[in-house]
């Protein structure tokens, strides 16, 4: 997949624009990577990536990797700072104004990140997704570092479906039961109902998830916390079970 306008590994418009303390900068860095992140500072799915990101930021190695937002002129200064300083993330702001980079590339969504290696050749074109968003970056990340290799990287983007074949429908009905039970304050049967969800579907981070869930918060932290990072270990940003987390750790 690629920017509508701009294939993989062809060169990416690199135009100096202005940031939001009016001084102008260009969008790439040459002396390394450029992570670029087109975002709505409004936006749900723009703000869980801003937040991600931050966490992400926190774990590569890379010092050279530049990390860019792009924003409209539309969008106010002071919602794109609010969104800033809530994620945590560190980001060069750039305005797009009028909206030209977004439409010379062709982008078709917020938010969308793009990465640029240091000769400006674009690397990836990641557009949001729901699930291992950040997952995928990491990954191109470690590739243009030389941590893994092509193979390596494949397996991180295309990772194997979780085979629960016929017994889909049942494994979310368990989860969705285990949930509806919890809600009624039946605590112990709704635990023994997402342990059979991770029986049955040991794969799926949801059901890990969902157990560390209720064992955090029936006091059990140190199951708890096995389980959440098990859910990890399979989405590692699986929000509810970062959050899980989180309470068992405060």
């Amino acid at each position: 997949m690629a920017f509508a306008y701009v294939e993989i590994g062809s060169s990416v418009p690199n135009p100096s624009m202005a940031g939001m303390d009016g001084v102008e900068r260009s969008l790439l860095d040459p002396q390394g990577v450029t992570v670029f992140l087109f975002f709505d500072p409004q936006q749900d799915h723009s703000r869980e990536v801003l937040r991600e990101m931050c966490d992400l930021q926190k774990e590569v190695t890379d010092a050279g990797t530049h990390w860019v937002g792009v924003i409209s002129d539309r969008f106010p200064s002071e919602a794109v700072a609010t969104a800033l300083t809530e994620s945590g993330v560190s980001l060069e702001i750039v305005i797009d104004s009028g909206d030209r980079l977004y439409g010379e590339l062709g982008v078709r969504l917020y938010p969308t990140i793009g990465i640029a290696d240091s000769g400006g050749t674009l690397r990836a074109y990641l557009p949001y997704a729901k699930v291992n968003y950040m997952s995928a970056l990491e990954a191109h990340l470690q590739h243009l570092s030389g941590q893994i290799d092509d193979a390596a990287l494949d397996r991180a983007l295309h990772p194997t479906s979780i085979d629960v074949g016929s017994h889909e429908a049942e494994v979310c009905r368990l989860l969705k039961f285990a949930r509806m039970l919890w809600d009624r304050e039946k605590r112990d049967k709704a635990l023994a109902k997402a342990q059979e969800a991770v029986e049955a579907a040991p794969d799926l981070a949801d059901s890990h998830a969902l157990v560390g869930f209720f064992q955090v918060e029936m006091g059990n932290c140190e199951d708890g916390r096995a389980s959440l990072n098990r859910a990890l270990h399979i989405e590692p940003y699986h929000a509810e079970a970062r959050a899980a987390l989180g309470k068992c750790d405060s």
